[in-house]
């Protein structure tokens, strides 16, 4: 990531998740996840994509209203097979 403000922020991220993960905090990982994705978008599609599916997991596995969000973002990116959302 070029923008330092934004690898500032990355590692931000980074460290909360790994707080979130320890705390099985699922909604707080959705969020995390995917705005690791958003920040590192375009320029770095398969990093956006791993955060996208962690992000897509978490949501499923929490009932969260964002996994549809997430799964046309996959589906965008070409990492979903299932039918365009």
């Amino acid at each position: 990531m070029s923008d330092p403000a934004g690898a500032g922020r990355l590692a931000e991220i980074e460290a909360a998740l790994l707080a979130a993960h320890a705390a099985r905090d699922g909604p707080a990982l959705v969020g995390l996840y995917r705005e690791a994705a958003l920040l590192v978008l375009p320029a770095e599609s398969d990093r956006a994509a791993f955060y996208l599916t962690q992000a897509f997991i978490f949501a499923l596995e929490a009932g969260d209203a964002r996994a549809e969000e997430l799964r046309a973002r996959l589906h965008a990116l070409g990492r979903e097979d299932g039918p365009a959302p």
